[in-house]
Order: C-alpha cells, then structure tokens, then sequence
C-alpha cells in the first residue's frame, strides 16, 4: 500500500517549504492554479524647520498569492507491500468481515470538499476474484476527523450504504481515517473478492476535473478451515454377545491440501451412536488436542443409556488433526434398526462469528451440514463404506461389521534383477493375503479381489499371464499346498473366485478361515538403468456383504536392477619401480615427463549374495589411443597386465589369472565368472613420453 497524492501548487520547491506544503514526489499528482495578487505602497510625511514637505510614497510590491490543492488517499493495512494503492490478501471467513483502513489526508493550503463511495470491484494486478462480493448494506464504515495537530473533530459510524456520497470538510493538513468494516457475501473458501474505496476533490473538479478522484482497491482472500472426518470402528460385534466392544476411532483433520485452510479455535464434534448401541460400561472416552470430551444421551435409540459423545474446546491449526476414541457395545433394551448397514456419523460445528457456522458431517444425508456454504463445491465429500475418501475436506463412515470377517495383505518384497532380462531370468515377486476373520474369503465373485500396477514408463514391467496364486488352506508345513492361475479382467481386477487349478489343485471353493494365498507373478527388465528402483502397488479390492474395514489393502513391492560396476583408478609411480607403493585414486594426478603411471579397472557383481545372477565372460578392456603419442604401455615383467579376483575395490590383482593381453588397440581380458559381491580387477602401466 501507499499513499495516492494529489497535488496543486505553482510554488517552487523552497517557498512551498516554507508554507509547510509538502514537496516529497508522491504517485499520481495533479496540479492547477489560480494567482490572486497583494499590491502595497508605503507612504511618509515629513516637515523641515516646522515647514510640512510634500508626502513621499514608495514603490509599488506585488505578492502574487498561489494557492496550493494537494490531497492523498492512503490504503493503511500493513499487507507487507508499501509502494502501491492496495490493502490486499487479507484473509476473511465466508460471510465473515474484513476491516480495511484508509487515511484521506488535505496536503494543500486550502480548504477543500471530499467526496467519499465505496463500490464493488476494481481491478488489482495479478489477483484474480471470484463470485464473492461485499454486502454495502451489512457493511459499516467509521470515519473520523482529525485536525492538523492530530487532535480529534468528529467520528461517525454509518452502513457502506450510507456512506455513499459522503462529503467530508478538510483544512488544510487535516486529515480523516476510513475504517470499513466490509460484510462478504457469496464468497467461499479460496474466493478472492474487491472493494473500490474513492475521494473526489471539489477543488480539483474545477481546476482539473481529470485528476480529481483518487482510489484505493481492497482485496481479501476467503480462508475458512476445511474438516476432513475420518469415523472408523475396530474389530467386529458379536451380537449374540451383549459383552463384545467396538471402539469407534475419529479423526479430524485441518486440511492443509486446501489452500484456502484457515486454523480453527474451538470446534465442537458430537457422535450420536445409531439405536441398538450404546456407550460401553467403560467407554474409555479420550480426546487429544487437550480437547473436553463428555458423554451424553442424545443418540438416535430411544432408551435412556448413554449414546452419544461431545467434544468441545477442540483447537486445529492448518494440516494439524485430532484423534477421538471411545468404546460401544450392543444396547440389548432396543433393537437395531438395520443390524446388516450400522454407520455411526460424526458432526464437526464451528462458529465463525458473524452469525456463520459451518456444519460438516459424514453423514451425505444431513440436514444440518451446510459445508456447500463455505467450500467450493469440489470439495467435500461423504463415503460410508468404510473406504479412504482422499479428497479435499472428504469424510467417511465406515459400517460396524457385525461378523467376523477380517482380510489382510503381508509386507512387501524386495527383488533385484539384471539389466536385461530373458524368459530365464525374470523375478518373480509375491505378496501374501491372509483370512485372519471367521468367514470363507473369496469364493464369492467380487469379494476378493486385487490389483497388480507397475509404475508408469518403467523398463521394469510384469510378465503379461506370469500371476498364480500358492493356497494354503491350514498354514500347516506337513499339508500340501495348491496352484492356480488367474487371468485379469478388461478392468485389470484379478478375482479369486475366478481361480483355476492347476497341477492336480482341486477345484477352488475359497479362502478358509486361518488360510494363506501368495500372489506370485513376474516381472522382466529391458534396458532399465542400474541402481534405479521399480515400483509395482498390489491393492486388494474387498467387496460382497460386512467388508472388513481393518487391514492392510495396498503393498508395493520394489524391484531394484542390479548389475556390474566399474571403478578406474590410477596411482602414480614417479620412480617406474616395480617395488613402488601405489596409492590409487580416482582423482587427477600429477606426473611428470619420464613417470609412471599404473592403471587399475575393478569389476564388481552388485548383486546381493542371496541372487543366483553370476556374470559370465566379462570382458574388461582399456584403449590405447586415449594415451598414444602421450605414453607408452609397460610390457616388461615388472609392469606386465595383470588381471586377478580380487577381495575388495581397494585391493590390487596379484596374477593374471585371465590371461589378460597387450596388443596395438588395448589392454583387455575376460573374467570367466563373477560370482554377486565379488570383483575382479585388471592393472597395467604406462610411462609418461620423455
């Protein structure tokens, strides 16, 4: 923000010092003039020897009187920029009000009249707005006079609707202070809206009428705090066991993936438990966040045990959540509504003062949420089956399973594998399910399912039809166990209902209880770089009646691509003794005309000693017309080519177990087998041409 100055004045620089008119260059002047004069002539009477002389008058002096209009309007609020006409990116809640102060200030040497208005929009570079305006009528705007020794005239409070075509009086170097106190309306998180404030000068309408208004442009950007409720509930109910406990697990998220998010001071969450639940007799209430939970009685059954929860004093900062948990069991006085489809919904309120407050619940059927108010209408959002709602401000419920079913996926694996792969050697990787519930898994079309995704443009990919699945029925060592196959869907869903035998298996009829299945399937390398790691996600995908809502659902296993290293070094060996120390280095050296130098190259197998990869034939080989007509390579039987296992990348070869050779081209040899995490290295020397 600045001030925006108008200015009036034919004085020089010195005299409108003087007269206490400011003179500092100020943007967006304008000037005019009008030169009243003062004309004065001294007169004098004088007398000789008693004799009256004729009266003597002076010359004429001319003042020439300029009166000087100047004017500034300044955007007050300390938005972190002091060069421009703008109070912007203050922040305000939906419907909320936004304070922007201004300062209109008579820098000239006259009494002037201004014009005040305010109006919607206005255009700000680089802030865009949205559909949020500001409500005139709701709006109230303080103005107050102060006079040139700061003292205050008058103040006045009026609507933004009064306050049009306001006239305010100045003298010279009075000055007034514009508090608007602006009412948003329309606006939701993310909006950016614009308020136009100007002041007209009555003397500049006469002098200059083009430069008579000055403006100053408001913008705030809509935050307001954005729930994302996660309700979910442990284990399963027995219930025909008036003893079993479920612990309902709730947590609350600012959602910082919103840039709008603003942080929130004392929210309030309740949790009415659905008829036929009730608190359990230790219903373990706990709250983080240093939050006050309390149970209560207004859940929807009808009886009069404790039902519900409360929470309040819950403050959330952007990105910050909160955790809520508390135990329920079945409430045998009164049955259950619908004991197959029992979602317990949490509702978030959050008073933003202006008399808004914002309702989030997960439940999609609420007649109290009213988050369409405040968010955009891409956000928020309700699921109710259980499954992660990843999207902004989403929600979720998920239903008290009311059997005893439960489905895990195992940890992932990790697998190397070559460069280059062949039907020979591919990798199989593999992830485990587990029926850890009481219920057959699986033999139902669409109740177990999984998913097998390769990361994009990898040269690591899955062997097209390589996917079998090892059943295990009883986790028993000393019971067979059976191989299917499975082909995917046009959707790329594996089901295994779909199995089918293979190698005497019998016909599938399901996970049983207790049971293990092993997805196996293939994967092949073309090219890939060594070093880089491949990604390929196994989602499960669990469906059919009471989906199990604990348990691992997404395993990525790793690929990593393996291969043979190369390390050149070099040591200088100044004297060309064959008995020389030789530090080898990797760096730069510096060697003189008449100096050896010995080279060493070490290849390494960086595969892990648990891979069965051994390298065949590796060929090692250094050209000689990197160093021709530099240096000479070494063939006497002090400084013969050597080529050797050796223990370590430090360690130099003592024989030339590979027959490593000299000719006119290189220095090469062939490593018959390297076996993974073993090396080899050659060395030979050169001498530096005199």
């Amino acid at each position: 923000m600045k001030p925006n100055l108008l200015n009036y004045s034919t004085l020089s620089i010195g005299i409108a010092a003087a007269l206490g008119v400011a003179g500092t260059a100020h943007a967006a002047k304008s000037t005019g003039e009008s030169t009243p004069t003062i004309e004065n002539v001294a007169t004098a009477t004088y007398s000789i020897d008693g004799v009256a002389q004729n009266a003597v008058e002076s010359n004429k002096v001319v003042v020439n009187i300029t009166q000087s209009g100047a004017f500034s309007l300044e955007a007050k609020n300390n938005d972190g920029n002091l060069t421009d006409d703008y109070n912007k990116t203050l922040t305000v809640t939906p419907k909320g009000r936004v304070t922007f102060n201004h300062t209109l200030t008579n820098s000239g040497n006259v009494e002037d009249t201004y014009t005040l208005n305010l109006a919607n929009g206005g255009t700000i570079p680089g802030v865009t707005t949205g559909a949020g305006t500001y409500d005139l009528a709701e709006t109230s705007v303080t103005y107050t006079i102060f006079n040139k020794d700061r003292t205050q005239v008058s103040t006045k409070t009026v609507s933004g609707t009064e306050f049009q075509n306001t006239k305010v009086v100045l003298k010279p170097n009075e000055y007034v202070d514009i508090a608007v106190a602006a009412k948003t309306k329309g606006n939701v998180g993310g909006s950016s809206q614009n308020l136009t404030l100007t002041a007209t000068s009555a003397y500049f309408t006469v002098e200059d009428v083009t430069k008579a208004t000055l403006t100053n442009i408001n913008n705030s950007t809509t935050k307001v705090p954005v729930f994302q409720i996660t309700n979910t509930v442990s284990n399963t109910l027995n219930l025909n066991n008036p003893s079993s406990v479920v612990t309902y697990t709730i947590k609350i998220k600012n959602d910082n993936r919103a840039d709008y998010a603003a942080d929130a001071t004392n929210i309030v969450v309740f949790d009415g438990l659905p008829a036929g639940l009730r608190l359990a007799d230790d219903p373990k209430l706990s709250a983080s966040n240093n939050a006050t939970i309390k149970a209560g009685s207004s859940g929807e059954g009808s009886g009069s045990a404790l039902d519900s929860i409360e929470v309040t004093l819950l403050n959330l900062k952007v990105g910050e959540e909160a955790t809520i948990t508390f135990n329920a069991q079945r409430d045998t006085s009164e049955p259950f509504k619908d004991p197959k489809n029992i979602v317990n919904h949490t509702l978030v309120s959050l008073n933003l003062g202006e008399g808004q407050i914002i309702y989030d619940s997960t439940d999609p059927n609420s007649t109290q949420q009213n988050t369409g108010e405040f968010y955009p209408t891409t956000d928020d959002s309700e699921v109710i089956n259980g499954t992660a709602n990843n999207a902004i401000g989403g929600d979720s419920a998920a239903p008290l399973t009311a059997n005893q079913r439960a489905i895990d996926l195992g940890l992932p694996s990790r697998k190397e594998i070559p460069v280059t792969t062949s039907t020979n050697n591919q990798v199989t990787q593999s992830v485990v399910i587990t029926n850890s519930g009481k219920e057959t898994e699986g033999d139902k079309p669409g109740e177990i399912k999984f998913t097998i995704a390769p990361e994009a443009n990898s040269k690591v990919t899955v062997v097209s039809g390589s996917v079998e699945i090892i059943y295990d029925p009883d986790n028993n060592p000393a019971t067979p166990n059976y191989t299917y196959t499975i082909t995917r869907d046009i959707n790329g869903d594996n089901d295994l209902s779909t199995a089918v035998p293979k190698n005497g298996a019998p016909a599938w009829t399901g996970m049983a209880p207790n049971s293990t299945v092993t997805i196996n399937y293939k994967v092949e390398s073309k090219e890939a770089v060594v070093g880089t790691e491949a990604k390929t996600t196994v989602t499960l995908v669990v469906g059919g009646v009471d989906v199990p809502t604990i348990g691992e659902r997404v395993v990525t296993n790793i690929t990593t691509v393996k291969g043979l290293k190369l390390f050149k070094e070099q040591a200088l060996n100044d004297s060309c003794s064959a008995t020389a120390t030789l530090s080898f280095t990797d760096a730069p050296v510096a060697a003189k005309p008449g100096n050896c130098i010995v080279y060493k190259i070490t290849a390494f197998n960086d595969f892990s000693v648990d891979n069965p990869f051994t390298f065949s034939n590796v060929a090692i080989a250094d050209t000689i017309d990197r160093f021709k007509n530099k240096a000479q390579v070494l063939t006497t039987s002090d400084f013969a080519v050597k080529l050797d296992d050796v223990a370590n990348k430090q360690a130099s070869p003592n024989t030339n177990k590979y027959n490593a050779t000299i000719n006119a081209t290189q220095v090469s040899g062939t490593v018959t087998s390297l076996a993974p995490q073993k090396y080899a290295a050659m060395t030979f020397a050169v001498k530096i041409n005199e």
